[in-house]
Order: structure tokens, then sequence, then C-alpha cells
């Protein structure tokens, strides 16, 4: 049962109202001022009021000011009696807060119809109120979830102390959302082998991140046999056999190939080093040319080329090789980095990324990082980032 709270100086008016509303089927409280009405508002569940507009010691519009005021754990509905038919009036009492009107002298039948087109809006609003917990719940889970998914997410990431046959490395990771796209990997494959991946699924979020997270799985040298980065057949060792950085990568594109149902095609670099002759092997699937930093030499661009993984079935892979040194350093990384923009619309871009990693040279890669982090925030003056940023440098140590 609806609670009515009548606020009428005329004890006449009162006891008609308050009669007709109970014969109606509605639980009346009534009240001669405003103190008293703002009172019984505040200390019990009124969510449906009915005020004359000027009363002694205060008017109606200043009783909807307060309420509006008030922080209630509802919503209450609010209809001014008044005399007054100017609009002036109206606009100033809607201005206060009122809902509704209703002119003197009162027609009871008026009266139960606008109260009754209250109650409308009050089951509304009881209804949006009750979705918006429900969605805002839900909202939680999802948050919890995802949370989940993130911290599982760069759980897959290497150590940054990680150091495999001589190969130390360190990296930058990102996310635009909770979620990313981008994921990166470092791993022995053999006793003198090392392999290394840095992927970047196209778009954001759950899609994306889910995306990448099957990539990382099938690229973990874990599965033994059955991973993409092995042979099916052994050694005389009996040990899998590694494939080559293209072979790895044609795998992928032949299981990822994009349909109407799945867009999520992606760009990556796949390498292969081969600790004992000191070379390494690069396959590049259209993601951004890695920078080579040789020991006393400038830094420069590894271009290999290559299709994203997933658009046309039959694409060619092919790698680059060369010899490295001790100290070398070679720099993968996503395209966040290079199209981090200013706010004047200008991207970082892949120069002044080479001319960056040119200037670091003597630093650490752990203070490389840093800096790098500190640099395209200022770049784009902000600590949020429009797409994933990720970096992965390798040193020969």
């Amino acid at each position: 049962m609806m609670r009515i709270l009548i606020v009428e100086d005329s004890l006449l008016t009162r006891i008609m109202m308050q009669r007709s509303f109970e014969k109606w089927g509605y639980e009346v409280v009534a009240v001669d001022n405003i103190n008293t009405a703002l009172t019984v508002i505040l200390s019990e569940k009124i969510q449906f009021v009915i005020t004359d507009w000027i009363m002694p010691g205060g008017s109606g519009t200043e009783l909807c000011q307060q309420v509006r005021a008030a922080i209630l754990p509802h919503y209450t509905y609010m209809i001014l009696v008044t005399a007054l038919d100017d609009t002036q009036s109206v606009v100033q009492g809607m201005d206060a807060g009122a809902d509704d009107f209703i002119r003197k002298p009162i027609q009871l039948d008026e009266l139960h119809a606008r109260i009754r087109a209250g109650e409308r809006v009050l089951e509304l609003e009881k209804n949006l109120t009750e979705s918006n917990s429900k969605l805002m719940a839900a909202t939680e889970v999802i948050n919890r979830d995802l949370q989940m998914a993130a911290t599982m997410q760069r759980s897959l990431l290497p150590s940054t102390s990680s150091n495999i046959l001589g190969i130390a490395i360190d990296w930058l990771f990102h996310p635009s959302t909770q979620l990313s796209g981008d994921i990166f990997n470092f791993f022995r494959l053999d006793a003198q082998h090392v392999g290394f991946y840095i992927v970047d699924v196209a778009g954001h979020g759950i899609a994306s991140a889910m995306q990448s997270f099957t990539v990382s799985r099938l690229l973990s040298p874990d599965m033994g046999c059955t991973s993409h980065l092995h042979f099916s057949q052994s050694d005389s060792a009996n040990c899998p056999v590694a494939r080559s950085a293209p072979q790895v990568v044609a795998n992928l594109n032949r299981q990822f190939q994009t349909d109407t149902h799945n867009i999520l095609y992606f760009t990556m670099i796949y390498g292969v080093i081969d600790t004992q002759a000191c070379t390494l092997e690069l396959c590049q699937a259209g993601h951004p040319h890695p920078i080579y930093l040789p020991v006393g030499q400038p830094a420069r661009f590894i271009v290999n080329g290559g299709l994203p993984v997933g658009i046309i079935p039959d694409a060619r892979y092919e790698s680059v090789q060369l010899s490295y040194a001790v100290g070398d350093r070679l720099f993968l990384y996503s395209d966040g980095i290079t199209e981090c923009e200013s706010p004047q619309g200008e991207m970082w871009g892949a120069e002044r990324l080479r001319e960056f990693v040119d200037e670091t040279r003597q630093l650490s890669v752990s203070e490389v990082i840093r800096l790098l982090d500190l640099r395209i925030r200022a770049w784009q003056g902000s600590d949020s980032f429009e797409d994933d940023i990720s970096m992965l440098i390798l040193e020969v140590g």
C-alpha cells in the first residue's frame, strides 16, 4: 500500500483529502506545516507528497527544494496544490522540483487521476532502480572476471629476470583496457636454440585478448611435439626438432584464416636464436620493423615484410638472418608505441623510437624500459593509452 503525505494548513481540506485517499486504498499521513512534513519525509518511507503552495512558515516550493536536496533511498513524487495559474508560477514550481500541479478548488476525480499517473512514474522509477542494481551487480562480476583474466594474461608473460642460454630480456606492457590483444614470450626450444615472439591481434578488449591467449598457447614450448614450434619427428637424441621461423608463422596463418565470423587477424614477429652459431632468424608478418642495436654501431631497422597472419591462406613468409655479438640488443614492439599521439595529433613514430634506442644504448635494458615508459606518457600527456603498448628487449649477455 502506497503512503501519501498531505501537507495542508486547512483542517477542513486536510480531512477531506485524507478521507478520500483512504477510500481509494492509500495509507495517509497528514501534517499542517512544512517543517513537520520534511521531518516525516526524511524519517519515514514517503514516496508521494501533496502539498499546498502557500502555507504559514514556508511554501510548498521550499519543501520541494529541500526534498530534492536531500539524499533519499527512493524518488519522492510531489504534487503542488495552488490557486496560481500563470505560466511563471508553473515554471517556478517545476524548477523547485515539483512533478505535477493541481489547481484549486480541488476536483477529487482529477486529483485521483494525477495520483495514479504519479504511481505509474514511481513504478517505472522502481523498475529502473532494480534494473540498475542488477546491472551494477553484473558489472561488478564482469569487472572481477576481467581483472582475473588480466592477471592471468600478465602471468603468461616471461619474467623480466629471465636469462636463457645467455640471452636476457626486459619488457613493457600496458593494455589500453583491462585485457590486451598484445602478447609476447621468450623460451628455450632445445639445448642451443631460444625462441621468441610478439603478437598484436587486431582490435582491443576481450575478443582480441582471447585470440592472443590462443596464439600464445599454440606457441608454448610446453606442448612438446604438438606445438607449432617443433616438427613432429625427433632427432637422434629423441628431442623435438625446432621449426624455422617462416614455418611457424605459415602454420599459424593456415590455422587462423579470417572469415565472416572471425575477422581477428594479427601481426607478429617470430624468431629463433642459435646460441652456438651466434645467429638470429626473424620472420615478420605485418608487424612493425624490429630495431637491432649492434655494439658500436647505430641502431637500424630489420625490414623483412610479410602479410599479417589470417588474411591470405597461401601467404608466403620469409626470414632474415644475421649474426650477433655479445652486447647486441633487439627491440620488438607493437604499433601502440609508434602510433602514440601527442595532444596536437603528432605520432611518436618509428624514427623517434630508433633514435631513442640509440640515445639510451649505455643504459641497462631495465632503465631503457623505465625511460621509454616515461617518454611515451609525457608525449601523449596521459597515463592511459588509446592502443595496447608492448615492447620486448632481448640482449646478448
